[in-house]
């Protein structure tokens, strides 16, 4: 995943903003669209080789299974990143695709957010602009109990997120999130299927009749 915009503005001698001050320009980035690149990071052979050898003993949510789960771990402690946070979760509890999980259950997405605000303790910095932006790292995993050894790694991006553009900004996280979910379908399908294969079919208690 990228983030196709210039980081930083240029040098002072360079930058399309007087008085060398931060620029207003900072709003631009506020909107930032995320760009989830088309490979994976692991082979989804590997993964269905990992499945296919596993005896996979999770326990699945019931009738929810239809909703994929995500588990969204937030390390924000800065104002706008816990608001950004809690957009996130929010996207995913409405969401008609999935579900929100407190720890990794079954099988699903894992979404690892850390926050820093982006101008807090920065000399020559004006304290007003403390908590107007925080900078954001995600990183995006694959998971499925007793079938892989942990999370395993998929994606991860770097952006920031103005304080009026959280909702906006957790929208297209979410629809990252969904090219995730695409891309493994193969994948959670696999899972899906094992897991309906284990399932004990349920037998009728015959009735004896006096």
């Amino acid at each position: 995943m990228k983030i196709t915009a210039k980081y930083y503005h240029g040098a002072c001698s360079k930058s399309r903003c007087r008085d060398c001050r931060i620029c207003p320009e900072r709003g631009d980035f506020a909107n930032l669209r995320l760009t989830l690149k088309t490979k994976l990071a692991i082979s989804i052979a590997l993964l269905a080789a990992a499945l296919a050898t596993s005896p996979g003993q999770s326990g699945a949510a019931g009738g929810a299974d239809a909703k994929l789960g995500i588990y969204v771990e937030c390390h924000c402690s800065d104002p706008v990143g816990d608001d950004f946070c809690g957009a996130v979760k929010d996207k995913v509890k409405d969401s008609t695709a999935y579900r929100l999980v407190e720890h990794p259950d079954s099988y699903g997405i894992g979404v690892h957010l850390f926050c820093i605000d982006m101008f807090s303790k920065l000399p020559t910095v004006d304290s007003k602009l403390s908590g107007t932006m925080s900078a954001v790292s995600v990183a995006f995993t694959i998971y499925a109990v007793d079938r892989l050894p942990g999370e395993v790694y998929d994606d991860s991006s770097v952006f920031r997120v103005g304080k009026d553009a959280t909702d906006d900004m957790a929208q297209s996280l979410l629809t990252a999130v969904g090219q995730i979910a695409t891309a493994n379908k193969p994948v959670f399908e696999k899972i899906r299927a094992a897991e309906k294969a284990e399932k004990p079919v349920p037998t009728a208690t015959p009735k004896i009749i006096q």
